[in-house]
């Protein structure tokens, strides 16, 4: 395996677990908030890097058609998150409501 890689799914691993423990032990909004925030500000730190490192491509799907890039990564971690956060906003305000 790549060094790049290795160094992706640990990137990836540590921001998911920072987002889903700010989810758990602070608040949504505080998820949302490094969540959205995180990569922008990477972005606009180091912008060669970051850039560089969002486009590695780790594989290519559909006959060389698909490419596989640590940016479609990125937003699919998003996206699951988002949904965590949005399920455990919806529930709680479910199971908060008052009885009538």
């Amino acid at each position: 395996m790549e060094m790049i890689t290795i160094t992706s799914i640990l990137i990836f691993g540590i921001f998911s677990l920072l987002v889903l423990l700010l989810l758990i032990n602070v608040s949504s909004m505080m998820a949302i908030l490094l969540l959205v925030s995180a990569p922008v500000v990477m972005v606009l730190l180091i912008p060669e890097t970051v850039i560089g490192f969002l486009s590695h491509q780790h594989m290519v799907l559909a006959n060389d058609l698909v490419p596989v890039n640590n940016f479609h990564i990125l937003l699919i971690i998003w996206s699951t998150l988002i949904g965590l956060i949005m399920y455990t906003e919806f529930l709680t305000w479910y199971l908060s409501r008052n009885k009538a």
